[in-house]
């Protein structure tokens, strides 16, 4: 928990802000929820990520608009498209991802916020505020697309300390998604190895 330390206040400042309005699914991503569910990424996290649907890109803002540095704009890139917003909190930086998807690999990759906060997602609990985090299989997924093994690797082999929680989320996701041949081929070679 070191690692994350010094982003335990910004954590807990949106936490009691967005709880505020209870019905608007959000989920802490990124380097801050790998760490909250145990997975060494062997340095403090830049900043904090933050997943929202698309439907509350607005509310999300408006709630944390004392601390924004710009308003939420669409955003592409070759890989990703989402709606991004930015904000500084206690010092440090956190971006909010509306409607976020990867394509990749021949692949479509949507994140469906609402979906996974109701159905997997991860649960901490810091300063006695229960913290939504987005599942392993949502980052293994999203660091296969972009290519990050320094990032799969170490999230796998945490998913497979504990397969019968973290596969069946996978697989889930896998069906609810677009994956080319290119994306197949290159989870088949990963699976292989970490077997």
């Amino acid at each position: 928990m070191n690692l994350l330390e010094p982003l335990i206040p910004s954590i807990s400042i949106i936490q009691t802000r967005l709880q505020q309005a209870h019905d608007i699914p959000w989920l802490i991503g990124g380097s801050c929820g790998l760490l909250l569910q145990g997975v060494d990424i062997g340095r403090s996290p830049r900043d904090l990520d933050i997943y929202v649907d698309q439907k509350d890109v607005l509310a999300i803002h408006a709630l944390l608009v004392p601390y924004a540095i710009d308003a939420p704009a669409y955003s592409e890139t070759p890989i990703y498209a989402s709606t991004l917003s930015h904000y500084k909190i206690d010092g440090h930086m956190v971006e909010v991802v509306g409607d976020f998807r990867v394509s990749a690999l021949a692949s479509l990759y949507q994140v469906e916020v609402s979906y996974l906060q109701e159905t997997y997602h991860s649960l901490s609990v810091l300063d006695n505020q229960e913290i939504h985090l987005m599942p392993l299989a949502h980052e293994f997924l999203f660091n296969v697309l972009r290519n990050r093994p320094d990032r799969y690797a170490i999230i796998l082999r945490t998913m497979l300390a504990s397969p019968e929680k973290h596969m069946p989320v996978l697989a889930d996701l896998m069906a609810r998604n677009q994956w080319g041949q290119a994306f197949h081929d290159k989870l088949k070679e990963i699976l292989d190895n970490a077997g």
